[in-house]
């Protein structure tokens, strides 16, 4: 199956494509039903609805303090995994024990928050056992089993809710055994020998912003990251409250949330594996903003279900290129023994934006409506792609 790989790659290879797929199950956790069971069973206010939407970045802004401390540790990379996809499963069965929403909410934040800590362990995991020429192949197969499992697990998980709503409880329990398993299984991750290097974590932190090419790059990843990040939440507000959205049902908004954007991801996977490949860093940075700068003012346009629909769609197109530049792309400015460090600061800053972005999503949407949310997203998206016209002059190393 893999004859040009070493013994390394291939078990990496075998735990990573476990790993991808369980964290299928725990997909649709963040795309819809931690919101759901917020809105639906506890009804807590937008400030608890903007902490659980921000949990995802909360736990890409620590990845920069945990990275400096790592870097002067002997510490082996899979058993921080292990241990941050324990704090994640533990995490979940408090959750899934809550009875009232302050502590639902602080629960499944933290899950979330120890889930993405990992990002920059797997990035450096990538760059350091697979080759240049074959990084992106190698994590497609288990990003499409990932989304195959969030398909899976979001039917099920919304028609459980939907026949009663108190099943959610039942649905944190399949996660929490899922990330255990995952848990047991990146223990064994190989790893080539590692020097501990010298800087805290702020000297390491400060490394990646003394090279002009990061810096241009997370200025034109803020405004686009801005720009689609605020409006995330108000997906599952629109769809699913009554008083200010359409008030559809959990299995409907899980399916256009999760379901159909990921069906469209996996079928568009392989195409843009090949892409990154073939093309520069900032050319494909473009490709994937026209598909986000018109499907994020398209969905809230209108309340007609094949608009929204439609916009999804071109949403999961967008979306299926972005975890091969979200998580390669500093490989191909970074030295492999600093990839680590570049893509926690990248984690850092999309940490930054994200843990601010909801909260100022559902502050501007009390004087503005979702239409108009939408038409100011797409033009921080077209401003971001125009940034990108000055680096292609840089070639296809980048």
């Amino acid at each position: 199956m893999m004859p040009d790989a070493t013994p390394l790659e291939k078990k990496a290879f075998r735990i990573d494509t476990f790993r991808q797929a369980v964290d299928g199950t725990f997909e649709p956790y963040i795309e819809s039903v931690f919101l759901i069971v917020a809105i639906r069973y506890f009804a807590v206010g937008d400030a608890w609805l903007g902490l659980i939407a921000a949990s995802k970045f909360i736990g890409f802004l620590l990845t920069a303090p945990l990275i400096g401390a790592l870097n002067r540790s002997n510490l082996r990379r899979a058993t921080i995994l292990a241990a941050l996809t324990v704090v994640a499963a533990a995490a979940l069965g408090v959750g899934s024990l809550a009875t009232t929403g302050t502590l639902f909410a602080l629960a499944v934040t933290l899950a979330t928050a120890a889930v993405s800590l990992r990002q920059p362990f797997f990035t450096d995991l990538y760059g350091d056992l697979y080759p240049p020429e074959r990084r992106a192949r190698r994590i497609s197969p288990g990003l499409r089993i990932m989304m195959l499992g969030s398909v899976a697990s979001g039917l099920v998980y919304g028609q459980l809710m939907d026949r009663r709503l108190d099943n959610w409880r039942r649905v944190l329990l399949v996660g929490l055994v899922a990330m255990a398993a995952a848990a047991l299984a990146l223990r064994e991750l190989p790893q080539t020998p590692r020097r501990p290097r010298d800087e805290g974590w702020w000297q390491a932190l400060a490394i990646p912003f003394r090279n002009p090419v990061f810096l241009y790059m997370q200025a034109a990843w803020m405004i686009i990251g801005f720009g689609n990040l605020w409006t995330l939440p108000l997906r599952a507000v629109y769809l699913t409250d009554v008083e200010r959205g359409l008030g559809l049902s959990p299995a409907v908004v899980t399916g256009i949330l999760v379901i159909i954007p990921t069906v469209v991801r996996f079928a568009c996977n392989p195409l843009w594996a090949r892409l990154y490949h073939r093309l520069s860093i900032p050319v494909l940075r473009i490709a994937i903003n026209a598909f986000f700068m018109t499907s994020i003012p398209l969905f809230f346009l209108t309340g007609r279900l094949w608009v929204i629909i439609a916009a999804v769609v071109l949403f999961g197109i967008g979306t299926s290129g972005s975890p091969f530049i979200w998580q390669l792309w500093v490989t191909r400015i970074a030295s492999p023994e600093r990839t680590r460090i570049y893509q926690s600061a990248h984690a850092f800053l999309a940490g930054a934006r994200g843990v601010l972005a909801p909260f100022v999503g559902f502050a501007v949407l009390q004087g503005l409506s979702f239409r108009s949310m939408g038409l100011i997203s797409g033009g921080l998206v077209l401003t971001s792609a125009l940034m990108m016209v000055p680096l292609m002059r840089r070639g296809h190393s980048f």
